[in-house]
């Protein structure tokens, strides 16, 4: 009997083991269908009647109905033979019904396991064929198990599952532990109409989640309030990766961070006119970044009439870049200088003025 629980349960294993590593045609999944099917097992006693009983076998019949995304309610109409340890001609039967609701959870290798506990309702019957005696009654148990299913092919499931019953039997615990194989057939519980509109629906909030989600990044940008504008608009892309704006948003907000941070790193280096420009860049979207801007602005005031002097004698010298480079510097001190933005329009017409007469 020993051999035959070692050889039952090394075949339980390899089988539970092919489960998890064997290629599948199609997803396991309880939720929104109903599977139903055979099994077969091996019940091992312990306690009490381990000495007066032998394992017996298990078969019967099962069923899995999901109740929520995580809830099922597993239900098996089951029947156990176990032959008498001193009289291999007596023997004890059991023909049960037991519900479990379970918890499942579907794993990345598109497998799904599930335990639970419940109750079963058992009829137990002793016989002896020599001298025709027999005894029966009715006990209520208490169970627990746990299982994993895998799609073979598509809808149907085999399933390893490992349960442990106890009950009362002569005011004596009646303790088993069932091995079982499960092969089952799923069946939708809905018609394909039902899902193709209940994924409309979900598609139809998923959009007006993303509408609403957009509206208040594009407020927060507005506000220059980046690091909520960054987080709206990354759950935008987690619900839909591929939305343009959000994607253009992220990339435009990661800069400005980054131009701020470094204009940061130049003014305590003393560098303010290097920092002008990415502050300048970096002010649209950071809160923070304009007010720095403006106070470096204020600091910089003072140098623009050399600054000019130094751009006019550029121009006069026909150096006409380095007179547009270092007005476009004095209009990111001061935005509205007309010298600046009269002279820089002059150099760039004298330079197309060359242009077209090489």
């Amino acid at each position: 009997m020993k051999l035959k629980l070692i050889n039952f349960l090394y075949v339980f294993c390899v089988i539970t083991v092919v489960l998890l590593n064997c290629n599948i045609f199609a997803q396991t999944s309880f939720k929104e269908n109903v599977t139903v099917g055979i099994q077969a097992g091996y019940a091992v006693i312990t306690g009490y009647y381990s000495n007066s009983l032998n394992n017996g076998l298990n078969s019967g019949f099962f069923s899995i109905v999901p109740l929520t995304d995580l809830f099922l309610l597993n239900g098996v109409l089951a029947y156990n033979r176990f032959s008498l340890a001193q009289s291999s001609n007596s023997s004890m039967q059991s023909f049960g019904i037991t519900i479990a609701p379970s918890l499942y959870y579907v794993l990345p290798y598109n497998a799904t396991i599930y335990a639970g506990a419940g109750v079963s309702l058992q009829y137990y019957t002793l016989s002896a064929i020599k001298t025709d005696a027999y005894d029966s009654t009715t006990k209520t148990g208490f169970l627990i198990n746990a299982g994993i299913a895998k799609t073979l092919f598509e809808r149907t499931l085999l399933i390893a599952e490992c349960m442990y019953h106890l009950t009362e039997l002569s005011h004596t615990y009646f303790q088993t532990t069932v091995f079982s194989l499960k092969a089952g057939y799923q069946f939708a519980l809905h018609k394909p109409d039902y899902y193709i509109s209940q994924e409309a629906e979900k598609n139809a909030v998923r959009e007006q989640t993303i509408k609403k989600l957009y509206t208040a990044a594009m407020d927060y940008v507005q506000k220059k309030d980046h690091v909520h504008a960054l987080e709206t608009f990354k759950q935008v892309l987690s619900l839909k990766p591929d939305h343009k704006g959000s994607l253009q948003y992220v990339t435009l907000l990661s800069q400005a961070q980054e131009h701020y941070n470094a204009a940061l790193l130049l003014i305590k280096q003393g560098k303010d006119f290097d920092a002008l420009p990415l502050l300048a860049a970096s002010s649209q979207y950071i809160a923070e970044a304009s007010i720095d801007y403006k106070n470096l602005q204020d600091k910089l005031k003072q140098q623009i009439p050399e600054l000019q002097q130094k751009a006019i004698e550029a121009f006069n010298s026909k150096d006409y870049d380095k007179c547009i480079t270092i007005m476009n510097t004095v209009l990111l001190i001061d935005p509205d200088n007309t010298v600046a933005k009269g002279y820089i329009v002059r150099s760039q017409r004298i330079k197309e003025t060359i242009q077209k007469l090489q």
